[in-house]
């Protein structure tokens, strides 16, 4: 559920700027007003080469969308404990089964830990003799 509201949060995050961003476009574009009691007219914008208002209007209304869909998919109050419960339970009987395996994974181990030491064990005594009776040979 964390990865759903991280999703959301990030889809507010971007209507808000989706928001600024048009709003100081259509102050950078738009047609200064005209007051009567000023003589002065002040330069005109550049015309914008794009249609501003269409393509924020469909980012707004693209994002306000993904938004709902979000919404609707987090779970509702009503069954939120009865999902964490058997979330829970889940987990659980998932815990239990890596407990039991990792149970089985150290027996194993040891069982491996005691061959190789009775290996090298033997590997050693073999060496031990060989050399005891390279020692007697050479004098």
């Amino acid at each position: 559920m964390a990865d759903r509201l991280s999703q959301l949060q990030d889809a507010v995050n971007a209507q808000a700027e989706n928001i600024c961003n048009s709003i100081g476009v259509l102050q950078q574009c738009a047609t200064p007003s005209i007051f009567p009691e000023f003589d002065r007219v002040g330069p005109k914008p550049p015309k914008p080469e794009e249609d501003y208002c269409q393509m924020f209007a469909t980012i707004i209304s693209k994002t306000a969308k993904d938004i709902d869909v979000l919404i609707d998919s987090l779970p509702s109050e009503e069954s939120y404990p009865e999902l964490q419960e058997a979330s829970i339970k889940c987990l659980d009987a998932e815990n239990k089964e890596a407990a039991r395996r990792l149970e089985e994974s150290v027996s194993k181990g040891e069982i491996l830990l005691e061959q190789i030491r009775a290996a090298l064990c033997a590997i050693a005594q073999s060496q031990q003799d060989f050399q005891k009776n390279n020692a007697f040979q050479i004098k």
